[in-house]
């Protein structure tokens, strides 16, 4: 007989791994991205292979998060954190979402051989690089859940950092644009890129938020 304590256990920790599977994915997502922020400013078109790798990881994150869904649905209201799980896989879908825009607009700027100043590569990369970070914190933290708690909050906090280190880097590459000597086009894909960076980031923060409250 499997009691009402043992069913809830067995579905949390089915609902982690499916977490953690689908934040491994966001990471390897941005993983393949940072490639094509890191040829911004070079020569010749993007690296091949890049969007095709992207597009297989996207399929695979959006069948787990069918599956975490699925999952859910079929508990009910046996999980007292369910509603947070759910908002939890929409932050994870929102930010496989922005990642892809990212590198769309990153592989059409080398399509188009839409030429950047080395700063202004510099300076949105340094933002990639945060960015990257704080999807890596976030990753360790959902990676905690269920067996390390304090961890995963102490990993949830260093995510806010990051936030507010790419906060204060935003605003300064945001001017360090526009005030560049690019071409007006040059300058707001620039732009759209850098608030995209930071919305990503913005969006690990809730998911962190997340995670401090399953954690309770």
């Amino acid at each position: 007989m499997v009691f009402p304590i043992e069913s809830e256990d067995r579905t949390m920790r089915n609902l982690l791994m499916l977490c953690q599977d689908n934040v491994r994915l966001v990471v390897e997502s941005f993983r393949k991205a940072l490639v094509l922020f890191d040829s911004l400013s070079k020569e010749g078109g993007a690296p091949p292979g890049v969007l095709g790798d992207l597009r297989r990881i996207m399929e695979e994150a959006a069948r787990v998060r069918g599956t975490l869904i699925g999952e859910l649905n079929d508990v009910g209201g046996i999980l007292v954190t369910r509603d947070d799980f759910f908002r939890l896989i929409g932050l994870f879908g929102d930010m496989m979402d922005g990642i892809e825009s990212l590198s769309f607009l990153l592989v059409e700027m080398k399509t188009r051989n839409i030429k950047v100043q080395k700063e202004d590569a510099e300076g949105v990369a340094k933002m990639a690089d945060l960015a990257f970070d704080s999807l890596l914190k976030l990753k360790d933290g959902v990676m905690s859940l269920g067996f390390n708690s304090e961890r995963a909050i102490s990993y949830a906090g260093d995510v806010d950092g990051i936030e507010k280190s790419l906060d204060a880097l935003y605003a300064k590459v945001d001017l360090d644009i526009i005030s560049s000597h690019s071409d007006l086009p040059t300058i707001l894909i620039l732009r759209e890129i850098a608030s995209k960076l930071e919305t990503l980031v913005d969006k690990a923060q809730g998911a962190s938020d997340l995670v401090r409250i399953i954690t309770l």
